[in-house]
């Protein structure tokens, strides 16, 4: 909580001072105007008299000026409201997080839920299949579950099971939203540029592209939904990128959980799968992103290249 405290504060602070020394941009508002003849002969009606070189018609700088003023006090205030409702905020969530589990835990806690699904015969290997394509379809993550079914379940079951849980659930997230959502969201993104191009990539190379997307860096859930936006994108292309994608990685993650598993029961570890290990994850990290990079620079390379033929038409 000491730690947490301070910190609620200086982000308040920091936005006070940032609303008082910000410039800001304003539309520009009309002076008020000098007295209209109307205004001065109901003035003189009522015996009045108006000096009219005592008004003072404030200039649009003096009107910003004082907007800009009052725009900046309610900032401020709002900004130390906000460091005073963070306050509570901060010393409730530094009593919470001391009592977070560690990754350690969490891991020890699904290899224990798993272990008593593979000791549960047949009924436990449907559940842990149809668990794993939910869990697909909503957190998305799937190295660790596939690890872990490594090292609770035998080598022989646990590759086709998390195989049948990773890739089904994949693909029935992108029939889904192929067969249900696309219709609105290509309404959404009709006539948008970006989108042209990438339908028609995906009609040039369906599985290339489609595979292209698979190893990219994005969320598990924007490469299942984003192809099946895409209308040139026949079915049959994306299932095999998804299987070329999931089957290998499923079986190192499998592999990788029943070699723990051995290790722990005082086995020696396989220097091949490390191998392996660094090699998938220097792909990962450099192979994957940079062939991602090629294709959208060659989307938007294909843009200049057309409007330079029409230009040249």
């Amino acid at each position: 909580m000491v730690a947490l405290l301070p910190r609620a504060m200086i982000a308040a602070w920091l936005v006070a001072s940032a609303a008082c020394f910000a410039p800001h941009n304003h539309r520009p508002i009309r002076a008020v105007h000098p007295p209209t003849p109307v205004f001065l002969d109901a003035c003189q009606s009522r015996g009045e008299q108006h000096d009219s070189s005592h008004t003072t018609i404030p200039t649009d700088g003096q009107i910003k000026d004082r907007m800009t003023g009052r725009r900046r006090h309610i900032i401020v205030g709002a900004a130390l409201l906000l460091g005073a409702v963070g306050l509570p905020s901060a010393s409730s969530a530094a009593g919470i997080i001391p009592h977070l589990p560690s990754p350690n835990d969490l891991k020890a806690g699904l290899v224990s839920i798993l272990d008593n699904l593979s000791h549960s015969g047949t009924k436990g290997m449907v559940l842990y299949t149809l668990s794993f394509i939910v869990w697909t379809m909503t957190a998305g993550i799937t190295t660790p579950v596939e690890t872990a079914a490594g090292m609770a379940f035998p080598l022989q079951k646990s590759i086709p099971l998390s195989a049948i849980g990773k890739i089904g659930g994949a693909f029935f997230q992108y029939t889904l939203a192929k067969y249900l959502f696309s219709d609105l969201a290509r309404k959404k993104l009709e006539g948008n540029e970006w989108m042209d191009k990438i339908n028609v990539s995906f009609e040039k190379h369906p599985y290339r592209v489609a595979l292209i997307w698979r190893f990219s860096p994005l969320p598990e859930f924007v490469k299942n939904v984003g192809p099946a936006l895409v209308p040139t994108l026949r079915t049959r292309y994306q299932l095999l990128a998804i299987l070329t994608h999931g089957l290998p990685f499923t079986v190192l993650w499998s592999c990788m959980g029943s070699e723990a598993a051995r290790v722990a029961r005082g086995g020696q570890a396989s220097v091949l799968l490390k191998r392996m290990v660094a090699v998938i994850s220097w792909v990962g990290l450099f192979v994957s992103p940079t062939a991602f990079g090629w294709w959208i620079k060659g989307l938007g390379g294909s843009s200049e290249e057309e409007n330079a033929a029409v230009e040249s038409g």
